[in-house]
């Protein structure tokens, strides 16, 4: 084992010698002290070093990185952390992921997730702020949407189902999470257990095979199958329909072409680049379909004929979704829609959504500039991306000169999720902070700078060291609607300079989780409104 700080040990060490050669009755216990002090140190620097895999085996990879996620899915992982923590290159751990489970390592992460979800949700009255951030989501919101994305209804209607139908066992919730009793296979039954996977070659259930079972039922890669069909299967069977109907539509719209001999089809076409690959889509798409990307597509002034219901409710985009589908990432529904172009930021969709229609992939953790002119190359609206561009520009301007005159320089803030809970979300230069830290450029704490990973965005810290990392003003993220806390009388708040100051700002969580262009320039706005209005006040005092 490396010591990365070896000079406290020493240290010890040394304390350790020089009071052996003492004399007294308190020498002894001395010694012990020092020594229990040597000994914890040296199991916590143990405990942080990355463990080491030793083995090239794909599948002892896959079990390790499994126990591993296992008694750490609450921390924040992404493919290049993960692969760092298990000593192998992102390529390397996701290719070994397929060749075992046929799906890759933050797949798994996200479905332990949701089956730990399912057990909070279903037999305690915890908040979701509280449940989310035990299994690893930094708030309510991002938790809310990644659990109707992976089950197709929000937490709130689970848990109301499972109160509606008084479900004490498992056997209830069988629409989600698969019927527990073919899966519940007898560990001496290894012959048989692969049965109740999701498919895959003759080489990948070989080695699943090898996989114990314990763990794949903890990351729920069993129920799928034994419920006759996860949303997995669901979507490959619809996809599997519903190339026939894009066909047909295709075949229409030749048939369409052919009675009008003044519409040219080469022109009607266009290729464009992705990430994905070159991808032909319409001149002019007319009938769009979108999942995290509707503030975006509008903002082009192109109106979708589908999208999530989670983004349409963003109050942001009010007056502005009315007659767009409610689609989520139903494929029936899209399909129905006969969309002529399919705009998503879910890379394991993207083929399904491929056989419905011609469809761009686009990175959702992007900045927001690069999403608007790819967006514009993909969907035809070059010069709309450009207009925008140069509006958002002006507008931002304009609020960093009202900022000018309130933000002193030097003065720092801090953007925080939760209120005044036990455990608190931090944010970086990313998501709620996005706006704060990376548009305005409002400077954050020097701590929060050290330690925040970019690439992550976030953290939970406990409350009682909000001090370690708070600003001259501090942005407190909350449910508006419900929440709103009295940070003066608290002990450990209300000795924050910020709150002494008046300078602590509660934002709506909500409103400020939307990340597309509409959103983030009104999330600016509303910033530079609330701060104009508490320096007034201030002021006055």
């Amino acid at each position: 084992m490396t010591l990365t700080q070896p000079m406290m040990l020493y240290e010890i060490a040394d304390r350790m010698l020089e009071t052996r050669q003492q004399e007294g009755p308190s020498v002894p216990l001395q010694l012990k002290a020092s020594f229990y002090q040597w000994v914890y140190h040296m199991v916590e620097k143990y405990d942080l070093q990355s463990p080491v895999v030793k083995t090239a085996s794909p599948v002892e990879l896959v079990i390790q990185t499994l126990e591993y996620l296992l008694q750490n899915y609450a921390k924040p992982h992404t493919l290049d952390s993960l692969a760092g923590v298990m000593g192998r290159s992102p390529g390397h751990l996701s290719n070994c992921f397929k060749q075992v489970l046929n799906r890759g390592p933050i797949d798994c992460l996200i479905r332990l997730r949701m089956q730990k979800a399912y057990k909070l949700l279903a037999e305690t009255k915890l908040p979701l702020r509280v449940i989310a951030s035990s299994i690893g989501y930094q708030d309510a919101y991002y938790f809310s949407n990644a659990f109707k994305k992976y089950n197709g209804i929000s937490p709130q209607m689970y848990r109301k189902q499972i109160k509606e139908e008084d479900v004490i066992s498992l056997a209830g919730r069988n629409h989600i999470v698969g019927s527990p009793d073919p899966c519940y296979i007898p560990s001496y039954d290894n012959d048989n257990y692969y049965q109740y996977l999701d498919g895959g070659s003759e080489d990948m259930l070989r080695n699943i095979k090898r996989v114990p079972i314990t763990l794949l039922l903890a990351f729920g890669l069993l129920l799928s199958a034994c419920s006759g069909g996860s949303s997995v299967h669901t979507g490959s069977a619809a996809g599997d329909g519903s190339t026939a109907q894009s066909e047909a539509t295709a075949g229409e719209a030749s048939n369409s072409n052919e009675n009008n001999p003044n519409q040219n089809n080469q022109a009607t076409k266009r290729i464009v680049n992705t990430s994905m690959g070159e991808v032909e889509v319409p001149a002019s798409p007319q009938r769009v379909v979108t999942d995290f990307f509707l503030g975006h597509i509008l903002a082009l002034n192109v109106k979708p004929v589908g999208s999530n219901g989670l983004f349409m409710q963003n109050p942001y985009l009010e007056g502005q979704v009315s007659g767009i589908e409610d689609v989520s990432d139903n494929l029936e529904a899209i399909t129905g829609l006969n969309p002529d172009l399919i705009v998503t930021g879910d890379a394991q969709s993207y083929e399904a959504y491929s056989k419905i229609a011609p469809t761009v992939y686009l990175d959702n953790s992007a900045p927001v500039r690069d999403q608007v002119k790819e967006l514009g190359v993909m969907l035809g609206k070059e010069a709309e991306a450009s207009a925008w561009l140069v509006e958002f520009e002006k507008n931002l301007a304009s609020a960093k000169e009202r900022l000018s005159g309130i933000i002193k320089e030097g003065e720092t803030a801090t953007v925080f999720a939760g209120g005044i809970v036990k455990n608190i979300t931090l944010y970086g230069n990313a998501y709620t902070g996005r706006g704060i830290h990376g548009e305005l450029g409002i400077p954050m704490n020097d701590n929060v700078q050290r330690e925040i990973d970019p690439k992550v965005g976030w953290a939970t810290i406990s409350s009682e060291i909000v001090e370690t990392y708070a600003g001259d003003r501090v942005f407190m993220a909350v449910d508006a609607k419900a929440e709103s806390f009295n940070y003066a009388s608290d002990p450990v708040w209300g000795t924050l300079d910020a709150v002494k100051n008046n300078e602590l700002y509660e934002i709506d969580g909500y409103k400020f989780y939307f990340s597309d262009p509409i959103s983030v320039m009104g999330q600016i706005q509303d910033i530079v409104d609330m701060m104009e209005e508490r320096a007034l006040q201030n002021s006055k005092k």
